[in-house]
């Protein structure tokens, strides 16, 4: 039986071999490619694959905490909710279970 690093493991490859797969379907590699085209195509490819990583490995972290970070209030699951997240190495759109304070009604988005 997988256990939970084996099988991040597996859709992290999954995911490798999607973006290389997307990279060589789109016709702009080909033997007579500059250096600049080789850069900008494998910098695209680095790009989609950091995200697709960012998601997978966010997705698999679930969230503990059954109190409100701001007034200790008890957090009352609202679903999956997608939410546009700007990093240190750029944008990615995630789906997390939201949380609400059922006390204040903070939001709770996490990781935070």
């Amino acid at each position: 039986m997988p256990n939970k690093k084996d099988e991040l493991k597996a859709k992290l490859l999954a995911e490798a071999e999607e973006s290389i797969d997307q990279m060589l379907s789109d016709g702009r590699v080909s033997d007579q490619m500059t250096m600049p085209e080789i850069e900008d195509v494998i910098g695209e490819m680095e790009q989609d694959f950091r995200q697709r990583v960012l998601r997978e490995v966010m997705g698999e972290q679930e969230d503990k905490s059954v109190m409100c970070p701001e007034c200790g209030g008890k957090l009352r699951n609202k679903g999956k909710h997608s939410k546009q997240i700007v990093s240190l190495r750029g944008e990615t759109k995630l789906e997390r279970t939201y949380y609400q304070c059922e006390d204040c009604s903070q939001g709770i988005f996490p990781p935070r």
